[in-house]
């Protein structure tokens, strides 16, 4: 599966070890299988009861000089190419963005 439903209905994808590029194509497909059928396998042909889509990013601790690459990369392809509203809350913590339901209907 592209990502993972949690107990909660909310899903979540976690990009740690992926290079740049590929996680933006991992977010663009879990985006794709939660609008589409629900995830690869899924019986499911659309998800009625979308969760929240959550984004493990990591706050860069294993990037080169400890700078976040992934991070900022997915909130501009997520909010520039996508039109997607990306929020950043206390909630999640520093390496988690989440894109609400609402946007993903």
């Amino acid at each position: 599966l592209s990502y993972t439903t949690l107990p909660n209905g909310d899903h979540l994808i976690d990009l740690h070890g992926l290079p740049v590029e590929v996680s933006k194509i991992a977010v663009q497909v879990a985006l794709e299988d939660l609008l589409i059928g629900g995830g690869p396998g899924s019986k499911k042909k659309v998800v009625h009861d979308l969760g929240d889509l959550i984004i493990v990013t990591g706050v860069g601790k294993h990037s080169p000089g400890g700078v976040a690459l992934i991070r900022p990369a997915v909130i501009e392809f997520l909010r520039e190419q996508l039109r997607l509203q990306v929020l950043e809350t206390r909630f999640d913590g520093p390496g988690r963005l989440r894109i609400p339901r609402s946007e993903l209907w």
